[in-house]
C-alpha cells in the first residue's frame, strides 16, 4: 500500500515537474515572440506541443506566429486543434479562424467558417457576421469578374526610398502635392509636404514646401482649391487646436505661407482631418469623428461663406456607415465623390468607392465599390482623379522606389468622372472675380453679329450657369483705333449680343448682366497689332 502511494506521488510529482518545465519554456517562447524572434519561439512551442498536446496556449501562440508570417492556413490548422467547428462553446474560436482567412483575402475559406458559426447557433450570427458573409460573397464575385487595372509608377522625380502618400492633383493636371515620410535629425519619422510641376509632359523633381508649412510636428492630407489659390491641410496637437487634429488653411504662395486654424465652426474637440474643396469653391468636404454622425469617422460638408464656414452637415447615410469613411475627394465636375470606407460591403480593410449625383442639388447616390483588383484585402485610401475624369492617382505598396509610392491608372468606364470642357476649366481655375476671356466667341469686323463658330462655346457657358447656378458679368472691350465713343457703343453691343444669346438658352436674366468698356481697359499695348488683338475681346467674370 505504502509502495503504491509512493509510486502515485512520484507520478504526480513528475507531471507537475514536466508542467513546470513547460510553463518556463512557454514563457521563454513568449519572450522571443515579443522580440519578433519567431524562429526560436516556434522551435520551443513545437517541442512543448509534442510533449503536451492538451495544452491550448502553445497552439494559440504558434498560430499567432504563423499568421504574422502570412501563413494563414498553418495558423488556422493550429487553431482548429483547439477549437471544434461542431462545438457550440467554441464559436468565438471558429469566428477567429474565419476572421484570419478574411483579413488575408481567402474569402471562400472565410465564408465557410462564418457560416459554420451561424450554424452553431443563430444567436451568434450577429449583424457583424452577416455583413462579413456578404463581403465574402461580394469579394468572391469581384475576383471572378475583375475590372481592368494597370497601375503605373509616377516615377523617381516624385517617389523616393521613403513613403509618398496622399496625392492631390491640380485641376489643370500640371501640379501635384503629396506627403513624404522623412527622418528628422533624431531619426524619427515625420511627414513633410512636397510638390512637383509638370513641364512638357514630365514631372519635375519634387521639392519640399518651406516653413512654416513644413514643421517638425505632425501634418498631413494637403489639398488645394481648383484655382490653386488656397491650401488646406491637417495638423495635430497644436497649441491653437480645438481637438486632437484640426484643419488649417491659407494662401498657396510659396513666399508667404501663413496658415490659420479654420476655427470652431469647423474644428471640434474631436478628430477633424482630410479636407478637400469643391471645384466651385463653395464647400469643403472633410472627415471627423465628432458626435452626431453614423459611426466612427464620417464625411462632413461645410459651406464656404463670405464671413466664414457654415456649421458642418453630415454627408448622410448613403455615404456614411457605422464604421469609418475616409479621404473624400470630390471631382472638379462636382458630380462624382470618391472616398474610402471599411463600412460598405467590400474586400477587406478600407476599399475605394464612388458616389454619383445628377446635379449639384441632388443627394449622393448609393456608393459603388471600385472592384477587384483596384481594391483587395489590404488598405486602399486617398484616391484623386484628374480633370479628364479618367486618370486616377493613389498611393500603394506595390513594387516601386521605396515603401509607399504614388501610382496612376485609368479608371474603368463605369467609375469615370466627367471630362471638363474648356469653359469649365477656365471657370474653376479662375480666381474669384477674375476676367475670363472667350477664346472662340468672335464677331464680324466692326460688327456685333456673332460668327456661327462662337455658339458652341456660349452653349457650354449657358449649361454651366444653369447647372451651378452662378452669376456672371459679360464685358465688351475694343482696341484704341477709331473713335472712343464708337468703340464704347460697339463693345456694349457685343456684350449685349452675348447676353441675349445666353438668355435664349434659358439662362435667367437675373443671373447675367453686361457692360461695355470700349478702349478704357486694355490688357496689352495698343501700339502693336498683337497688343490690339488682345485688347479686342469679349469676356466674363463670375460674380456674387
Amino acid at each position: 500500500m505504502r509502495l503504491l502511494l509512493i509510486i502515485s506521488l512520484s507520478l504526480i510529482s513528475g507531471a507537475l515537474y514536466c508542467q513546470k518545465k513547460d510553463f518556463k519554456a512557454y514563457d521563454k517562447a513568449f519572450k522571443y515572440f515579443k522580440k519578433n524572434n519567431f524562429d526560436k519561439s516556434k522551435d520551443i512551442l513545437i517541442k512543448i506541443i509534442e510533449k503536451n498536446n492538451n495544452w491550448e496556449k502553445p497552439y494559440l501562440l504558434l498560430s499567432n506566429i504563423y499568421l504574422k508570417e502570412d501563413d494563414v492556413f498553418k495558423s488556422s490548422e493550429l487553431l482548429l486543434e483547439v477549437y471544434d467547428v461542431n462545438n457550440i462553446d467554441d464559436y468565438e474560436g471558429i469566428e477567429k479562424v474565419a476572421n484570419n482567412f478574411y483579413k488575408k483575402g481567402f474569402y471562400s475559406e472565410a465564408l465557410y467558417y462564418y457560416n459554420a458559426v451561424c450554424k452553431l447557433d443563430s444567436t451568434f450570427c450577429n449583424n457583424k457576421i452577416r455583413r462579413l458573409i456578404k463581403s465574402c460573397k461580394f469579394s468572391i464575385n469581384s475576383i471572378n469578374n475583375p475590372v481592368v487595372f494597370n497601375p503605373v509608377n509616377i516615377g523617381g522625380n516624385i517617389n523616393s526610398n521613403m513613403s509618398e502618400i496622399g496625392p492631390a492633383i491640380s485641376s489643370d493636371d500640371n501640379k501635384i502635392v503629396f506627403t513624404r515620410r522623412v527622418e528628422d535629425d533624431d531619426s524619427n519619422l515625420q511627414e513633410d509636404f512636397y510638390y512637383s510641376n509638370k513641364v512638357e509632359g514630365e514631372w519635375q523633381k519634387a521639392l519640399p514646401f518651406p516653413s512654416p508649412l513644413n514643421t517638425s510636428g505632425n501634418e498631413g492630407a494637403l489639398s488645394f482649391s481648383s484655382d490653386q489659390s488656397l491650401l488646406i491641410y491637417t495638423a495635430c496637437n497644436r497649441s491653437d487646436g480645438f481637438g486632437s487634429c484640426d484643419l488649417y488653411y491659407g494662401y498657396n504662395d510659396i513666399n508667404n505661407l501663413n496658415f490659420v486654424n479654420l476655427g470652431k465652426d469647423i474644428n471640434s474637440k474631436f478628430w477633424d482631418s482630410q479636407a478637400c474643396f469643391s471645384s466651385d469653391r463653395n464647400y469643403i468636404y472633410f472627415v471627423s469623428n465628432r458626435p452626431g454622425g453614423y459611426g466612427g469617422t464620417d464625411i462632413w460638408i461645410s459651406e464656404i461663406k463670405k464671413d466664414g464656414f457654415s456649421n458642418p452637415v453630415n454627408a448622410g447615410p448613403e455615404i456614411n456607415t457605422k464604421f469609418d469613411e475616409m479621404s473624400p475627394y470630390i471631382h472638379p465636375d462636382n458630380l462624382n465623390l470618391y472616398f474610402a470606407s471599411n463600412g460598405h460591403i467590400g474586400l477587406g480593410d478600407y476599399d475605394l468607392f464612388i458616389s454619383k449625383r445628377n446635379d449639384i442639388n441632388d443627394s449622393w447616390r448609393t456608393p459603388i465599390n471600385l472592384g477587384y483588383p483596384i481594391n483587395n484585402h489590404l488598405n486602399q485610401n486617398s484616391l484623386v482623379v484628374s480633370s479628364n475624369g479618367v486618370t486616377a492617382y493613389y498611393a500603394s505598396t506595390n513594387d516601386g522606389y521605396g515603401l509607399d509610392d504614388i501610382f496612376y491608372f485609368d479608371l474603368p468606364e463605369i467609375f469615370k468622372a466627367n471630362k471638363l470642357n474648356q469653359i469649365e476649366l477656365e471657370i474653376i481655375q479662375s480666381k474669384a472675380g477674375e476676367e475670363i476671356v472667350f477664346k472662340n466667341v468672335l464677331f464680324s469686323t466692326n460688327s456685333f453679329k456673332l460668327i456661327s463658330d462662337s455658339l458652341y462655346e456660349l452653349d457650354l457657358l449657358a449649361d454651366y450657369i444653369i447647372k451651378y447656378n452662378i452669376n456672371i458679368l459679360i464685358e465688351g472691350h475694343t482696341d484704341s483705333i477709331g473713335n472712343s465713343k464708337s468703340n464704347l457703343i460697339l463693345s456694349k453691343n457685343r456684350a449685349q449680343t452675348v447676353y441675349d444669346y445666353l438668355i435664349s438658352k434659358s439662362v435667367k436674366n437675373d443671373q447675367i448682366s453686361f457692360r461695355g468698356f470700349g478702349d478704357k481697359m486694355p490688357i496689352s499695348s495698343n501700339n502693336t497689332e498683337l497688343g490690339r488683338s488682345l485688347n479686342r475681346r469679349t469676356s466674363f467674370r463670375v460674380v456674387d
